[in-house]
């Protein structure tokens, strides 16, 4: 039997140039009431797989306590080389934080759309009520969203568990990609791997 894995997955994005999109979709996407609208859906381009992209990957491996962040302005391959390691590794178990309505739909659709080929027996599971496989801190946190939505940030205050918000944060990471900061935002991805692996560590006694 191999080494037991359980990695913690995290995700950042940004939103797609608009150019780059094509005219009929962009077309479709722009077809709003006003200019606070539009302004709202190229804002929030990074938000959805098909106008958004990946640009890192942070993976915590609780079991060694050893991390590596996929973080390059090349999604194709960085998506390749994501799943190329996840084949190896073969976890048992995926610990995330929102993973389930966020980062997992976004990489398995961001690598439909990529036609990155990915591990024939590797899923990465997005069924609800369920923690055998993917364990969502938040989903389970909030009861499975019958309490507030609450953020990384607001639970690791309650746990006592070191913040990861203390420098970089989301609404920082276009601006850190657009000006090459690549190091600084896979730093800012692993932090929040390992806070939602403290989180989870805290809880996963509590769950089957």
């Amino acid at each position: 039997m191999g080494q037991p894995a359980t990695l913690v997955i995290d995700i950042e994005t940004v939103g797609q140039d608009p150019e780059t999109i094509s005219a009929r979709a962009r077309e479709i996407l722009l077809d709003v009431e006003n200019d606070e609208d539009r302004f709202k859906v190229l804002e929030n381009l990074g938000l959805d797989p098909c106008t958004g992209r990946i640009i890192c990957i942070g993976v915590y491996w609780l079991e060694l306590d050893r991390s590596r962040a996929y973080c390059q302005a090349d999604e194709r391959e960085l998506l390749a080389n994501f799943w190329s390691d996840i084949g190896q590794i073969r976890p048992q178990r995926f610990v995330t934080f929102n993973g389930k309505s966020f980062d997992f739909p976004y990489i398995n659709i961001r690598s439909a759309i990529m036609g990155v080929p990915i591990p024939r027996d590797i899923l990465l599971d997005t069924r609800r009520f369920s923690t055998e496989r993917h364990f969502d801190v938040r989903e389970v946190l909030t009861n499975f969203e019958r309490y507030r939505k609450g953020t990384l940030e607001f639970f690791c205050e309650i746990f006592g568990v070191n913040s990861p918000k203390n420098g970089i944060n989301g609404s920082k990471v276009g601006d850190y990609f657009k000006q090459g900061r690549l190091d600084e935002i896979a730093h800012y991805c692993l932090a929040d791997c390992k806070a939602t692996g403290e989180l989870y560590q805290r809880l996963k006694n509590y769950y089957r």
